[in-house]
């Protein structure tokens, strides 16, 4: 049995800016819950040895308008920018599941590797998906400048 569930996507990185726990501690604690849902999955699947989950980290960026830079320049700062924001939320869940596992008396994982039960995997997309295309302002901007979370469960 397979199920997946795509988090709410956190939106509102800074330009320039890739640090998901700085934009994390920014987030309403609505939004917070929402957000501790991902990490909580993978602590789950740790726990529990009928589970198994891959957690994706889709990094974005919104487009590069520095004036001067290649196009090529460009795309490679889109990109750059989008795989920091994606390794920046995977570690963060990482540290979030390691102190839930902490906090239950569960022995943690030290590295990402030593995880038993659950993957978790990034993909950058530079500035491939933009939600505003023609961004206006700075607002349409952090749209743009997001990370997304899919969560699946394996059940074997």
């Amino acid at each position: 049995m397979t199920k997946s569930d795509v988090a709410t996507p956190v939106r509102g990185f800074e330009a320039q800016k890739t640090d998901f726990a700085e934009l994390f501690a920014t987030k309403p604690q609505s939004e917070k819950d929402e957000i501790e849902k991902v990490p909580l999955s993978g602590a789950k699947a740790e726990k529990f040895s009928t589970l198994h989950c891959v957690v994706t980290v889709v990094g974005h960026s919104d487009r590069e308008d520095t004036p001067g830079l290649t196009a090529d320049q460009r795309r490679a700062n889109e990109l750059k920018a989008s795989i920091k924001r994606a390794e920046s939320a995977r570690d963060w869940v990482f540290q979030e599941i390691r102190q839930m596992l902490i906090d239950d008396g569960q022995t943690p994982p030290a590295t990402l590797a030593d995880l038993h039960r659950t993957s978790l995997v990034t993909v950058p997309c530079g500035a491939a998906r933009l939600e505003r295309t023609n961004p206006v302002s700075e607002n349409d901007r952090k749209l743009n400048r997001r990370v997304e979370f899919l969560v699946t469960f394996f059940s074997p």
